[in-house]
């Protein structure tokens, strides 16, 4: 299978790769605190502004078969910029709605653009799942994953900090330079240069076998349900986040991405440390997931958002060593040409979850308040670390 990569250092085409997804992720992290702010804004109600976040992983249930028609798919960057147009054209959509003024119509203009977005930015980052493996050595796979997550893990940082500055310019001004961010993003995309590949086989035979592989083998079941239970319970925590800032603190927007910046850096500074680690991945996620929940759990106990912030880093830092370990493991078991239909398998089984999970996390901090919601946030972590023993297929793993 194609790899243009002959020396030690990493190829053109996956930095290329590497800089559509940084540019791309500091715009939707900037996008998801924008459009929460701005419906909390409209309607008051978390809840409403948990699910408008939701929107944009409601399309992942369907990832798999986006990731079948991906693998099938010869023209994979033409694909990739079809989709880039298209979410550019969705803000552009959003902005004629906020010009007419009317409450009604902007909320129901986000509802619908970001579900359509995420449909969009599903299909690029399944391009990019099979591009990771065309164009990387095995032996750079785990130096790679960790180029990939602590670029975008860094980039979705500075679009969670800069949000605040972004919402600062008015409704208007801050979906133009989102607008603006999203084009930026696919000139990357029309630098890379590849010998096409992809199948011939029906997209039904596709999705068939991308099920049969994900449930089939016991190490991908059992990190699909560990990623299910896992993202659910962070999706919950995000928008816990936001209602602790603006509801609980009544602060502005600042503290948000102060908070969420610094979980997401953690990421990337876990990421990178992510790299340099080895052993038997189960050990790893036991510990990582504990921290994550003792972090979140010891939230609970804080008075003002500053406290907060400590906590947050840590469990970033934990998040970001488990996403290497993982991905890099699994990235030596898929093989290329099965790489979009797994990612989706994961997407459809597992971050979909978080669909759910941001409407369960706003009624869930209405109903209990601070203290006990992310009390129960954090228990639920932990028994997650617990639960990840008795999966012998993902703890035998080696990283």
């Amino acid at each position: 299978m194609y790899n243009e990569n002959m020396n030690n250092g990493m190829p053109r085409n996956f930095q290329l790769t590497v800089a559509n997804a940084a540019i791309s992720r500091f715009g939707l992290s900037a996008y998801n605190l924008v459009i929460i702010w701005v419906i909390l804004q409209v309607t008051g109600k978390p809840a409403l502004a948990g699910l408008a976040d939701s929107m944009m992983t409601f399309p992942l249930m369907l990832s798999i078969v986006v990731g079948s028609f991906v693998d099938r798919m010869w023209l994979k960057k033409e694909l990739a910029i079809s989709a880039a147009v298209i979410r550019v054209v969705l803000l552009l959509f959003i902005l004629f709605a906020i010009h007419t003024g009317k409450d009604l119509y902007i909320a129901v203009s986000i509802f619908a653009a970001t579900f359509i977005l995420g449909f969009t930015s599903d299909v690029i980052d399944s391009v990019r799942s099979s591009w990771m493996k065309a164009f990387l050595r095995e032996d750079q796979y785990k130096a790679g994953s960790s180029e990939m997550s602590s670029a975008t893990m860094i980039a979705q940082g500075v679009g969670f900090i800069l949000s605040g500055i972004i919402i600062a310019l008015g409704d208007i001004r801050s979906f133009l330079v989102l607008t603006l961010i999203f084009l930026i993003s696919i000139l990357p995309i029309l630098a890379i240069r590849h010998a096409r590949y992809g199948g011939t086989d029906t997209i039904q035979n596709y999705i068939k076998e991308g099920i049969k592989l994900a449930i089939g083998d016991g190490r991908i079941r059992e990190v699909i349900i560990i990623g299910l239970i896992g993202n659910f319970i962070v999706g919950m925590a995000a928008i816990m986040f936001i209602s602790l800032v603006q509801v609980g603190f009544r602060l502005p927007a600042i503290y948000v991405s102060m908070i969420f910046g610094v979980l997401v850096f953690g990421i990337a500074i876990g990421s990178v440390a992510g790299s340099k680690i080895t052993g038997n991945v189960g050990r790893i996620s036991i510990a990582m997931y504990a921290i994550v929940g003792i972090s979140f759990f010891s939230i609970s106990l804080v008075k003002n958002a500053l406290l907060a912030v400590p906590p947050s880093f840590i469990a970033g830092m934990a998040m970001g060593i488990e996403n290497v370990a993982v991905n890099t493991s699994l990235m030596r078991i898929i093989p290329i040409d099965m790489m979009a239909r797994i990612q989706g398998a994961f997407n459809t089984f597992g971050i979909a979850a978080t669909a759910v999970s941001s409407i369960v996390g706003g009624f869930l901090y209405q109903s209990a308040g601070r203290i006990y919601s992310f009390m129960i946030v954090g228990v639920s972590m932990i028994l997650v670390s617990a639960l990840i023993k008795f999966l012998r297929n993902f703890s035998s793993m080696i990283y």
